[in-house]
């Protein structure tokens, strides 16, 4: 049997949640079936922790063996969507049976491609129900439907994704619902590991695993505990994670002295699933999600979780049956921490309720779905 040539496609490696699923994604596809090829536009510094974990068979290509100014970027990204062909041979130098895109901005010169292509969507869309009308916003509408409608397939995060897809883009036939692959076995080993670097000391201690960018929703989060703690509750909350608005966020804590005692930014971890198993807690105060990563994880590992009203979060914990829904708000947020400080035994409530849901995430069924979707593509199934 001949293996498929297959190509991904995408920006850069770095940490991030797309790049977590890139990896434990290529670590699950079989080699004996897929000779395969990683494509990525900028080689970044923080991107040799995920390419160190990659397999080694996989063939990595970069088009610009270093990052770019942020200036640059934009015009490459409008060079990607407005003249497609410059780009073609560049991320497509060789023959392969199918490219995927993980990024929205490829799938202009992937979709010139004669090959089988998919198109791998990770977000929610939920800004598509309420994006205003613009001469701009028609204008990129009409050139994302040229470059869709030349995909063979379109992979959506979860239902909700795909119905916000095929709300505003009439492919539905080509829609399917791909869950992200989490190898829960690792996790679950170097969770494990000791935590040398933090103390847990008794008080309930609520964990965020996060981007540290504002449709995070950290802020919200540090503003709910600012309040709970006036309100005379003891607990500790612990932010893994790094990005824009860190600096922000230090400087709110730093301004309410307060919170100085009870929330730890402990900035990017290899690892941040040691301080997730230890914790009593998981919270994700996002003002919107896809597939939720970090849930997923934290109900792998079987904390109780408490999310946002979003819909990625929605579907995960279905509806509510499986972790606590709280109005997508800053009092949501606060009236969700409190619920658990003011009812103890709800913690061990919804940690069975995860223990419950972890089957659903199921590492060999979501890759194996995924090998289908290689294997098949292009033959109507």
């Amino acid at each position: 049997m001949n293996k498929k040539k297959i190509l991904f496609v995408t920006d850069v490696m770095a940490i991030g949640g797309v790049e977590k699923v890139l990896v434990n994604t290529l670590n699950g596809l079989k080699g004996t079936m897929f000779d395969i090829t990683l494509f990525i536009l900028y080689k970044v510094d923080g991107d040799k922790v995920n390419i160190s974990k990659l397999p080694k068979n996989i063939k990595i290509i970069y088009l610009f063996n270093g990052d770019v100014a942020w200036y640059m970027k934009r015009v490459i990204y409008y060079l990607l969507m407005f003249f497609p062909s410059i780009f073609k041979r560049l991320i497509c130098k060789d023959e392969y049976d199918v490219v995927i895109t993980t990024k929205d901005v490829f799938t202009y010169p992937i979709s010139l491609l004669k090959c089988k292509k998919i198109m791998w969507v990770h977000g929610g869309l939920d800004h598509f129900r309420s994006e205003k009308k613009s001469l701009w916003n028609t204008i990129k509408a009409i050139n994302k439907k040229r470059a869709y409608y030349k995909f063979d397939r379109i992979l959506l995060l979860t239902n909700n994704a795909k119905a916000n897809f095929c709300s505003k883009f009439n492919i539905k036939e080509r829609c399917y619902v791909q869950y992200n692959p989490i190898n829960s076995s690792e996790l679950e080993k170097i969770a494990n590991e000791n935590v040398k670097d933090y103390e847990f000391n008794g008080e309930v201690t609520f964990v965020c695993s996060s981007r540290l960018s504002q449709e995070k929703g950290i802020k919200r989060l540090l503003a709910a505990s600012l309040c709970l703690i006036n309100e005379g509750y003891n607990f500790n909350l612990l932010l893994i994670g790094d990005g824009p608005d860190r600096r922000n966020l230090e400087e709110f804590v730093n301004q309410n002295n307060i919170l100085r005692n009870i929330v730890v930014f402990l900035g990017f971890k290899e690892n941040p699933y040691k301080y997730m198993k230890k914790a009593n807690i998981y919270i994700s105060p996002s003002l919107t999600e896809g597939f939720s990563m970090s849930i997923a994880e934290a109900i792998l590992l079987g904390l109780p979780v408490i999310s946002t009203n979003c819909s990625g979060s929605v579907e995960l914990l279905n509806n509510g049956e499986y972790g606590f829904l709280t109005e997508n708000s800053e009092k949501g947020i606060r009236d969700g921490m409190r619920h658990f400080l003011s009812n103890p035994s709800e913690i061990e409530y919804f940690a069975l309720k995860s223990a419950k849901r972890s089957s659903y995430f199921t590492y060999n069924k979501t890759i194996k779905q995924f090998e289908e979707h290689l294997l098949t593509v292009g033959e109507g199934k």
